[in-house]
Formats: C-alpha cells, sequence, structure tokens
C-alpha cells in the first residue's frame, strides 16, 4: 500500500545497558555457540541493582512513548488512537497493557488496543496505524505504536525460547502523523501464509489456562514437532516465498529498487546455520543493514525496527533523501516490510 502525507513524527525507546554474551557464557546461563556460531556480542537485559523495583514491560513502554512523544512536538490532542504490541506477559493476566501505556503518554480518553502477531507487530501496527489515519477515523492527526518486552522466569528463558534467537528486553514507541515528520512513510506491505501457523504450536495440545509457570516455553521444540510431520523442502520454500513478496511488494508501491534503500532494518535475530543469511535474501551487503547493532542488542521483541531506525539517526547513518526499508515477520507466519524517505534528520539525533 503507498501512503500520502504519513510522517513519522517521533521515536523513542526505553532499553536497558547491553550484557556481554561472554559474561551470560561464564555465568552458565548459555553456551559458547551464542557468540561462535550465532555472532552476538551483547544482550540487552534490564538487571536492578539490590532493593529496586523490576521495571515491568508496560513502563517500558510509557517512558520510551513519552520520549517519542516529546521528540514529536505534539499536543496530546493531537492523537486519535495508541496501539500496544508485545510477545511476552505484559505483568497481569486479563489486563489492558495498551490502556495503562496510553493514560501515562497520550491521554485517558485516547483509545487504546493491545495488537498481536508475535515480533511482526512492531511493524504491522504501522500499517494498521497509517490506514487509520488515512481512513480519518475520529478526530486527531497521530497515532502512537509502542512495543515492550521482558524475557524471564519461570516461563520464558531468554537463551533457550527458540535456536539461534537471543531474546532481550525492552520498549520502543513511534509516532505517526498527517501534520509532518522528519520521515515520511512511503509504503507498507504484508503478506502471511497461515498454514505455516504450526511451526509455532507444534504438538503441544491446547490447555484450559496457561502453563508457562509450570514449565518453560521452548518454540525450538514446536518447531520441529511440526518439521517432524511435514515436508520441511516445501516449509521453507514457503517461509520463502513469503519473504520475497512483501520485499518486493513494499518496493514496488514505493516505485523503489533494491538499490535505492540505504539501509535495512532488520529483525536482531542470530545467524542461521551456513553461508546464507538475510542481506543475502534482500540483495543488499551487510553493511547496508543493522546486523551491527543487531548482534550487540539481541531480539528486542516487536521492538527491533523502531529501536533499529532510532540508532541509524543516532550514529549518524541516516542523512535527508535517504530511503530506509524495515524488514521483519512473526510466527504465524505473516511478514510486514515498511520503506521510509527521511526529510531530515531530528534535531534530537543531531550532534
Amino acid at each position: 500500500m503507498r501512503w500520502r502525507e504519513i510522517y513519522v513524527a517521533g521515536l523513542g525507546s526505553w532499553l536497558p545497558e547491553p550484557v556481554p554474551v561472554s559474561e551470560c557464557v561464564a555465568a552458565g546461563e548459555c553456551g559458547q555457540e551464542w557468540i561462535d556460531d550465532f555472532g552476538y556480542e551483547s544482550v540487552r537485559i534490564a538487571r536492578e541493582a539490590a532493593g529496586e523495583t523490576r521495571t515491568a514491560p508496560p513502563d517500558m513502554a510509557v517512558a520510551a512513548g513519552r520520549t517519542a512523544h516529546e521528540r514529536s512536538g505534539l499536543g496530546r490532542s493531537a492523537y486519535s488512537l495508541l496501539l500496544h504490541g508485545s510477545t511476552w506477559f505484559q505483568g497481569l493476566d486479563i489486563w489492558p497493557a495498551a490502556s495503562y501505556v496510553a493514560a501515562r503518554t497520550v491521554g485517558k480518553a485516547v483509545p487504546a488496543l493491545d495488537v498481536q502477531q508475535r515480533c511482526n507487530v512492531g511493524i504491522s501496527a504501522l500499517d494498521l496505524a497509517a490506514a487509520h489515519l488515512s481512513a480519518g477515523y475520529r478526530t486527531g492527526s497521530a497515532v502512537m505504536v509502542t512495543t515492550a518486552d521482558r524475557f524471564g522466569g519461570p516461563g520464558a528463558n531468554r537463551w533457550r525460547l527458540r535456536h539461534g534467537n537471543a531474546y532481550a528486553d525492552g520498549g520502543t514507541a513511534t509516532v505517526l502523523s498527517t501534520e509532518g515528520g522528519f520521515a515520511r512513510l512511503l509504503a507498507t506491505a504484508t503478506v502471511a501464509d497461515n498454514g505455516l501457523e504450526p511451526m509455532a504450536r507444534g504438538d503441544e495440545p491446547f490447555q484450559p489456562v496457561s502453563r508457562a509457570a509450570e514449565r518453560q516455553i521452548d518454540l525450538t521444540a514446536r518447531g520441529d514437532a511440526h518439521k517432524a510431520v511435514s515436508d520441511e523442502t516445501l516449509t521453507n520454500i514457503r517461509f520463502g516465498k513469503v519473504m520475497q513478496e512483501a520485499k518486493q511488494a513494499v518496493l514496488d508501491d514505493a516505485g523503489l529498487g533494491i538499490e535505492d534503500i540505504a539501509y535495512v532494518v532488520i529483525p536482531s535475530t542470530g545467524r542461521i546455520q551456513g553461508p546464507f543469511q538475510i542481506h543475502h535474501l534482500l540483495g543488499v551487503d551487510e553493511d547496508r543493514t543493522t546486523w551491527e547493532f543487531a548482534r550487540r542488542s539481541g531480539h528486542i521483541g516487536a521492538g527491533d525496527w523502531a529501536a533499529g531506525l532510532e540508532h541509524l539517526l543516532l550514529t549518524g547513518e541516516l542523512g535527508a533523501g535517504d530511503h530506509v526499508m524495515l524488514y521483519g515477520g512473526g510466527a504465524g507466519y505473516t511478514l510486514t516490510t515498511a520503506v521510509l524517505e527521511i526529510l531530515a534528520v531530528p534535531d534530537w539525533a543531531r550532534p
């Protein structure tokens, strides 16, 4: 979908300091393969000092949202919606985290919705926000999208959730506006293959209540269970088809070729086995992706893309006229891509 007059007005994040993976190996938390095979150097892990209150994911989102709002220069009356996404527990069961975040960022009267599609919601929520703004639904000219996750026991061990993905803690926020911003949202594309959903379910039966407190979630085992009863080659072909279609669709809608893209913000997941990596699929050199950011931050759930874009701006990698692709997906399987045109480096990103 090609968008008209939709802008990125603000970005923000709450990210803990990165912890060297070597320290985690020495502490027995993970194995050396996370460095040698998957390429991680450090992972952002929220660790409080003795006596400090544990920071919950919604509070991470609130901190990121306040930063994004301040950077946007907008008043609270501009907002017509807040979308909050996550991949893991938000602190309470049967509870609207989005309303908590909205009340502390954009206002108590702004509708707030929790949106889910695993990691993909970090980009797909931008797609939904752009549609909301383009339709002119409700008064207001801006939508805030927030994400937040904190991975920990007993249900989620960041090193054992999925083979090769070191899950990181943190919150992010993005403000889309029809009134202007430092970047224009040119296009988004979402491609799905719901037949790949069993990769995230495996052979586990449905339960009447959550069992996360009883045993650790093992997404790798679920995927292996599906592979045991499916054609692995066909499954990989289907994944590749979705990934290629989403890439090409957003480029076509934006009227660009991959050679026109200055940087691609990729998922902050580890390297896969073999010489073929995500930048090969995209058709760009690795130094035109955010892999260096990814390997030092870890997979921040749905927040990789806002955090990666913020990193490129803060490190001076982007300038006016540059085009950036946000490229990611989530179990289901749904993949969303977006192309932005940088109009100006925002003041908050200038040295």
